[in-house]
């Protein structure tokens, strides 16, 4: 009978159905067909999964981002950063980097990332002589880091599914985000040389740095309040997503004097609609999830797993390889949804840290938004700067095997996420 579940499901993803509907369609037939579970439950489950205090970080994260682009804090985030960079060979390629490894500190979203950075940075980068492929592609690799750099959205939805605490996910986040953020720099200089692309000929200024220092400093305080409030047990990270909220509408109505009641208006719409997408394929994969538990699928799962193998790190591989299949066709977040419950318990039968395992799950399943064909990120990137999905699924192979060096050593060097909780006490 779980045919009924799954084939339907795999049917109308291949034809291009929104996941959320796939999900739902997959528990509709089985329900239909099999006839032993009340219909009801499908109300029940999508209620009981959006229902959950943690998930009500998502919208105000959401919105935090928004309204920081809105009020033009990104753009003297950028300028700062071309001050401090810029004289390096394609220091434009480092501000990218830069720019998103501190936006990633803001939003949460690879995706709102991407397109920031794309409308800010492409233009400029073409102007100054990068290839365009070259700019598209790097920005879309660097949106890698908005979800597993806290606040991280991915993350949240993670700790409320696995009752891992979001508070310990986003600390532990913060050392492969920042790795991550490394590998990209190193790729990104050595191509830039290759290249022989630009660097900024004005000569240094202290004046020129105090000056962008005070206009970003407002800014960089944000990131440093959420974990430190979280930290401190000041607020909870849906509290944290509110503060960042409010700190957002104080920088932007009293301080820089920038945003409008209509600006306001479109965030909230902006921000409602991409939380509303997001929590219905949560709903959604509820019930799917809980239909797949009352089968057994899990368990059958992890027994031919456990039966290849009992290595714990010949295990790992082959969930990394499982999870960077799936990040190829499937939304994050529903992956997530789906195959934590399922592999998490088989991660920590062979002794692998449930934080550990969390944040590897995060860091491969955002790797996942730059594979193609369904890199969220490489559509958002292409269709920002103007060039074909096929141009920018190329451009980014660099890159994405930097990701990739970066997910081996976080599977198999656990201290690389687990230093910061650690040394913290939590």
């Amino acid at each position: 009978m779980i045919a009924w579940l799954l084939v339907p499901f795999a049917i109308t993803l291949i034809g291009g159905v929104p996941i959320s509907f796939c999900l739902i369609l997959g528990v509709v037939a089985f329900l239909t067909m099999a006839n032993t579970v009340s219909p009801d439950i499908l109300a029940q489950q999508m209620y009981q999964a959006a229902a959950s205090f943690p998930l009500m970080a998502i919208p105000f994260f959401l919105l935090a981002g928004d309204l920081m682009e809105r009020t033009g804090i990104t753009h003297r985030l950028v300028k700062f950063l071309v001050i401090i960079v810029g004289r390096i060979r394609g220091g434009l390629a480092q501000v990218v980097i830069l720019s998103g490894t501190m936006l990633a500190g803001l939003s949460g979203s690879g995706a709102a990332d991407t397109a920031a950075m794309a409308k800010i940075l492409v233009p400029g980068m073409k102007e100054e002589g990068y290839d365009v492929d070259f700019s598209a592609a790097l920005t879309a690799a660097t949106g890698v880091l908005g979800p597993i750099i806290p606040p991280s959205i991915v993350m949240i939805v993670y700790g409320s599914l696995m009752n891992v605490s979001v508070g310990k996910l986003f600390i532990a986040g913060i050392i492969p985000g920042l790795l991550l953020g490394i590998g990209l720099m190193v790729t990104a200089y050595v191509i830039s040389i290759k290249n022989k692309y630009p660097k900024r000929e004005e000569p240094f200024s202290w004046k020129e740095l105090f000056i962008g220092l005070k206009d970003a400093s407002l800014a960089l305080v944000m990131p440093v309040i959420i974990l430190v409030g979280i930290r401190g047990g000041i607020f909870t990270p849906t509290e944290g997503g509110a503060a960042a909220v409010a700190y957002a509408l104080f920088l932007g109505f009293f301080i820089y004097r920038s945003l409008s009641f209509k600006m306001l208006v479109d965030a909230l719409v902006s921000s409602g609609v991409m939380a509303a997408v997001i929590m219905l394929i949560v709903a959604a994969a509820n019930p799917f999830g809980w239909l797949l538990s009352l089968n057994q699928v899990p368990q059958q799962v992890a027994g031919l797993m456990l039966s290849i193998t009992s290595n714990k790190y010949v295990i790992m591989m082959l969930i990394n390889i499982l999870l960077l299949i799936m990040g190829m066709f499937m939304e994050t977040n529903a992956i997530v949804l789906l195959l934590a419950p399922i592999l998490a318990p088989i991660a920590i039968k062979v002794g692998v840290d449930p934080l550990h395992f969390g944040v590897i799950m995060v860091v491969n399943l955002c790797i996942g938004l730059v594979t193609p064909p369904v890199g969220l990120n490489l559509f958002v990137a292409a269709s920002t700067s103007g060039i074909t999905l096929e141009r920018v699924s190329v451009a980014v192979i660099p890159f994405l095997l930097v990701e990739l060096g970066i997910l081996l050593m976080i599977t198999y060097i656990p201290e690389i996420i687990l230093f910061f909780p650690r040394m913290l006490g939590m």
